[in-house]
């Protein structure tokens, strides 16, 4: 390495303590007049476009992971920079390990392996860019109070649906999928409106609502599935089929709780979702979100207190834990009526426990090729709104088959 070479690296070392040109002239031991000259160098060099002299690229679209080596004559410093040598698209990759070699013409050697990202590596901010070319639809509108009509507060459960998910014998066509959906909504908030005004609708999403929680098609513990779109499409579909239905929603009724009830198809994805519904209507005034990271959720309709969990476990277990939880304890106990609600299933069932009623919600969801191998079929798909009165707690069940 030539002396001039050498000071450029050791002055660019220096850089990251901030200091005067003089304190750089005495620790290279050189005129200020040089580190002017060096610094004017550097500058020069950053705003130089980059040189590549050479590069491989090995790509394994099973595994997920790009391997990259270029010859430059320049050390990159950070992942932003190695990417864009590398042209690694940092939205669907993550650089796991790096490295550079000093060859003895003056140049560098960089190396990458990265890897497609998977549901653990997003963050929040990641999701906020599916929003960035949302164009909003969404407008207030006056609801219509019938004073001949008594008020009721609803649930509006469509479980487990999959929007993604192959289906075998069956229409795979996504936006038919989104608009069986709208409609199933429309139909069963329909039936209310004929007979009530509502008050409040609970509307819990997610319980599988996706298919898949990573760009590998997979669920959250990893297990392959069947899809008829890409992880980011399914995103995309997924969040513009909520946004209009909490709006038909809002619409009609006075309050809208959207509950979150992760399910174990797409734990994470239902999470990013969830967010960016709440930064959505955030000036909607009669919209709420509960969308902590919890298993257990709980609202609280009139004299009835109603939990929600996926049910991908020992259902018979969930009233004591609701019981016992430290949030949702209280008001258990001190509600006339107790009820939990779970999907994961696909088929209806209910049953009461100690006066806790647990009810397991149907699926719009087709069989796809593991449930049909498995002989999981059959079911009825259908959708559910529940209707409870303040003071006598449930007092309607209406369903839409399909």
């Amino acid at each position: 390495m030539s002396e001039n070479q050498t000071l450029l690296c050791s002055l660019e070392n220096l850089l990251v303590h901030k200091k005067s040109k003089k304190y750089y002239a005495k620790r290279l031991g050189v005129t200020e007049e040089v580190v002017e000259k060096l610094l004017a160098e550097l500058r020069s060099k950053q705003n130089k476009p980059s040189s590549i002299f050479d590069n491989s690229k090995k790509v394994n679209k099973e595994k997920g992971t790009i391997e990259s080596t270029i010859t430059i004559d320049f050390e990159p410093k950070n992942d932003i920079e190695l990417a864009k040598l590398h042209k690694i698209d940092l939205d669907k990759y993550i650089i796991t390990n790096y490295w550079s070699k000093l060859l003895p013409n003056g140049k560098f050697t960089s190396s990458v392996f990265s890897k497609l990202k998977q549901a653990k590596d997003y963050t929040p901010e990641d999701f906020a860019k599916f929003l960035q070319n949302y164009k909003s639809t969404f407008v207030t509108k006056p609801i219509t109070i019938d004073e001949d009509k008594e008020t009721v507060d609803i649930e509006l459960s469509i479980s487990d649906f999959h929007l993604a998910k192959r289906i075998v014998n069956g229409n795979n066509c996504i936006e038919d999928r989104k608009a069986i959906y709208i409609n199933t909504l429309v139909n069963l908030l329909s039936k209310v409106l004929r007979n009530y005004n509502v008050g409040t609708v609970v509307f819990p999403i997610s319980n599988d609502f996706f298919h898949t929680d990573n760009y590998q098609n997979q669920t959250t513990n990893g297990t392959p599935q069947d899809v008829i779109a890409s992880y980011s499409e399914e995103y995309e579909h997924g969040f513009d089929l909520l946004v209009k239905a909490i709006d038909i929603l809002y619409t009609h009724c006075e309050n809208v709780r959207v509950v979150l009830v992760q399910g174990n198809h797409d734990k994470t994805k239902s999470f990013y979702l969830a967010h960016a519904l709440e930064v959505y209507f955030n000036k909607a005034s009669g919209i709420t979100f509960d969308r902590r990271d919890s298993e257990l959720k709980g609202v609280v309709l009139g004299n009835t207190f109603v939990g929600y969990h996926h049910g991908n476990c020992k259902i018979e277990d969930l009233p004591l834990l609701f019981a016992t939880h430290p949030q949702h304890s209280s008001v258990f106990g001190n509600a006339k009526y107790r009820e939990v609600h779970t999907g994961d299933k696909h088929h209806y069932m209910a049953k009461e426990i100690k006066g806790v009623r647990i009810q397991q919600m149907p699926s719009l969801s087709g069989t796809d090729r593991w449930h049909r191998d498995n002989n999981f079929v059959n079911s009825v798909r259908a959708a559910l709104v529940l209707i409870y009165d303040k003071q006598h707690g449930k007092i309607g069940e209406l369903e839409s088959r399909i």
